[in-house]
């Protein structure tokens, strides 16, 4: 009798292997997948507080062309390896404008004002890798810009460069139902910080949390 339980008990070990063996893919997925979303959930967070500190800042002002405000977003970035002129994520921040035709007139250029009713970039400042990603507005030519990324008035109000003007800018005003008016600025700013610490997942690192605040 008790060589039987013996077998009984030996057939039930070799069971349980076989389907831990079966389980185990499903449940080492389940763990890293756990982690991978936490991960993602943690840098989507970050990088929509990020973008609505540094939209507020801009907006009041601060000059994000100097070292010491640059280092304030980089501070703001910690974990995730950005740098003020690289590493694993982007800031971009741009002023825009609406053209009426009283901004022509006040500069003197009423009869060749080529961006008349358009909305136009007048500054773009970039921190960060800027090889991530590009802002969803467009990149006007550094040709366009000074040391400061400021756009002159007579370029954005006369160039007929199609890269001072704000892609889709106005049609994003339109759909929230608001409208720029003249003398107006709205001071954007965008965030985008990659995905490198889910790549042994075999996740691209090309994708990443991007978050868009205007104000």
């Amino acid at each position: 009798m008790q060589r039987n339980v013996s077998k009984v008990k030996h057939r039930e070990g070799g069971s349980t292997i076989i389907e831990f063996s079966i389980v185990a893919p499903f449940l080492i997925l389940t763990f890293f997948s756990t982690i991978g979303l936490g991960i993602m959930m943690g840098r989507y967070i970050q990088s929509v507080q990020v973008c609505r500190d540094v939209a507020h800042m801009y907006s009041e002002g601060l000059d994000f062309t100097t070292t010491g405000v640059k280092n304030i977003i980089v501070q703001l970035a910690s974990g995730t390896g950005m740098t003020a002129t690289g590493g694993n994520g982007v800031v971009i921040l741009s002023r825009v404008i609406t053209v009426y035709q009283a901004d022509c007139n006040a500069a003197g250029v009423g009869g060749s004002c080529n961006n008349l009713n358009q909305q136009v970039f007048t500054q773009r400042i970039v921190i960060g890798n800027s090889a991530l990603r590009s802002s969803a507005f467009g990149t006007p030519t550094p040709a366009l810009m000074d040391g400061q990324g400021n756009i002159s008035s007579t370029v954005y109000l006369q160039n007929t460069d199609p890269t001072v003007r704000a892609a889709g800018f106005g049609t994003l005003l339109t759909a929230a139902g608001e409208t720029q008016v003249d003398g107006q600025i709205a001071f954007v700013a965008e965030v985008f910080f990659p995905y490198p610490d889910i790549s042994y997942l075999g996740a691209s690192t090309a994708t990443g949390a991007y978050a868009r605040f205007i104000f």
